[in-house]
């Protein structure tokens, strides 16, 4: 097991810093059938109430945004299009509403387990989007809320240093509603990073 990231991590007040630091890094969910592990690829970073794609736009709070508003560390999570979950780390100080969303991983433990979660889907394709992600955690509604730093999930370094002319940055996907904020390139895709994963033993 690597360096589990402590909460000092999830304390930025940069949210595009953050979303930055966190690929390369190992996420583990634990349930009572074992351990699924992988290693984030992509990521969005949302955050300040002056964000018109964030949930806490104008420091609005709402019973399924206030998760948003709390501490770093924790894990909001949250039901999309009626569809599917979708898992963001919650950043900085209690009261601004910031978080990463993750939004693509590469499975490399517990393979077994999300073969029977991705049924019929090709593992290139098991977590290659927010929804997918997870699907193949297992991630569910209890989880909203639930610590970064303790036994449920939690994200480990690996050693990992992403080179920066190997991140593709582009405007985050699904947010054309917030104006200018649209634009922003505060989507961002490690691009070589499987193949790097591939020669590693993590």
């Amino acid at each position: 097991m690597g360096e589990k990231i402590g909460l000092e991590a999830y304390l930025t007040d940069d949210p595009v810093k953050g979303a930055l630091f966190f690929l390369g890094k190992k996420i583990s969910v634990k349930d009572e059938k074992g351990i699924v592990s992988a290693i984030i690829f992509e990521t969005e970073a949302y955050g300040g109430a002056e964000d018109r794609a964030c949930h806490g736009y104008g420091n609005r709070i709402t019973p399924r945004n206030k998760i948003l508003f709390h501490q770093g560390g924790i894990a909001y999570v949250y039901f999309c299009y009626g569809i599917h979950y979708l898992l963001n780390f919650v950043l900085g100080p209690e009261g601004v509403p910031m978080a990463v969303l993750i939004r693509g991983v590469w499975i490399i433990e517990g393979k077994e387990r999300v073969r029977e979660r991705r049924k019929g889907i090709s593992e290139k394709h098991w977590a290659d989007g927010p929804g997918k992600v997870t699907q193949a955690l297992g991630i569910k509604s209890s989880d909203n809320g639930i610590s970064l730093v303790g036994d449920r999930i939690w994200v480990e370094n690996t050693g990992i240093v992403v080179p920066q002319v190997e991140i593709e940055r582009t405007a985050r996907i699904g947010v054309d509603y917030a104006g200018e904020w649209a634009k922003k390139p505060f989507r961002f895709l490690w691009k070589k990073g499987k193949e790097e994963i591939g020669s590693l033993k993590l």
